[in-house]
């Protein structure tokens, strides 16, 4: 009989509670957006607004990491036969199903039908990633580092690559992120699309597949060190604020070059509150659950609810118009995507609602195994 790794089946329950926080983050950094694009604010309320934006910037970077931090963990040998037809079947079929839905959406409910602007849309959506829903080519790109990199990443020290793939992360962001480079052919000319390739997220993956590979010196690292984590989440989350504040770099995005180590010390510390937990609540468990779903629908969700907020009397209030997106962009999405779960072939349209049947904590399953 072939030998398991001791920890393969084991579920990281901590994931369940940053997967829920980077989801809420997203919906809610679009939230905001959506009430400044139809709200004409102070210029103080809306450069808060801003400045908060990039303190939750970590959101889809975070999403992301999760995707290695998984695979790394659940299988540190090798990847099993099944592997690449499940995803592609309830990650990679939902992601065209709703390029699709989003291609067509604008030219139904807009500017007309034409069969020509669609396919020219789903293009840039499908293939060139230019909408919310990108992440999804990231994600597969990770899954295709994996199969080509694991080899040569067990060859060398886990500092070294990380090291390495730090400098080429921030190295590549910062190319796209300040002019003084727009002036190159490449760079104009890739400029729309520098999100897509895998050099900008290499660092997520690189830390990624270590801490899961080696999650027991995960653990002791992040308890270890755990106050200057924290101290290192307030330095480095105060350097975008600066350089906004200082009109050096005001781009609020979560593609900048120092958002890379903000976000791995907010995953560290997100990964450290979820350990406190005794148990996970039923609502992050739903949230994670329908996560992929709150991400592809959130925008449709809160689109077609702007017209009816401009009816209501409350509408003056911004505070009540970003809430009620942020309520209706995570309540709609996960009642759709659990309805459509239980029916045939609903998966293939939103994902899958995976619902754990256990929140108990990690180190509690740890024991038990």
């Amino acid at each position: 009989m072939r030998k398991e790794h001791p920890m393969k089946r084991t579920m990281i329950n901590e994931i369940f509670f940053i997967r829920a926080i980077a989801c809420l983050c997203v919906v809610l950094i679009h939230s905001m957006t959506m009430t400044q694009h139809n709200y004409e604010l102070f210029r103080l309320t809306d450069e808060l607004l801003y400045m908060f934006k990039l303190t939750i910037m970590f959101a889809t970077p975070v999403f992301v990491m999760i995707s290695e931090f998984l695979l790394s963990y659940s299988y540190p040998d090798k990847l099993p036969k099944a592997f690449w037809k499940k995803r592609i079947i309830y990650i990679l079929v939902p992601y065209i199903v709703m390029a699709v839905i989003y291609s067509a959406y604008p030219l139904l409910s807009g500017t007309g039908f034409t069969w020509g602007r669609f396919m020219e849309l789903f293009f840039e959506k499908g293939f060139l990633g230019l909408w919310h829903g990108y992440f999804v080519l990231i994600i597969f790109q990770f899954y295709a580092l994996h199969f080509l990199l694991k080899k040569y990443f067990d060859r060398f020290p886990a500092l070294l690559m990380i090291g390495i793939s730090l400098i080429v992360n921030m190295f590549y962001l910062a190319i796209y992120n300040f002019s003084w480079f727009h002036d190159f052919s490449f760079v104009a000319a890739l400029r729309p699309y520098y999100k897509l390739p895998f050099l900008g997220w290499i660092f997520y993956f690189t830390v990624a597949y270590y801490a899961g590979k080696n999650i027991d010196v995960f653990l002791t690292f992040i308890q270890k060190y755990k106050y200057y984590l924290l101290a290192g989440a307030a330095l480095t989350g105060m350097v975008p604020l600066l350089m906004r504040y200082n009109h050096i770099y005001s781009v609020v995005s979560s593609k900048r070059f120092d958002v890379v180590l903000y976000t791995f010390f907010i995953f560290c510390l997100l990964y450290l509150i979820a350990r406190q937990l005794k148990k996970t609540p039923t609502i992050v468990m739903w949230i994670s659950s329908s996560s992929y779903g709150i991400y592809l629908l959130h925008p449709l969700f809160q689109f077609n609810t702007i017209d009816f907020l401009q009816s209501m009397p409350f509408y003056t209030n911004f505070g009540v118009h970003i809430l009620l997106l942020f309520i209706i962009g995570v309540g709609g999405p996960i009642l759709v995507t659990y309805l459509l779960n239980k029916v045939p072939y609903g998966a293939l349209i939103v994902g899958k609602f995976n619902a754990p049947k256990s929140s108990a904590p990690l180190k509690e399953k740890m024991k038990a195994s």
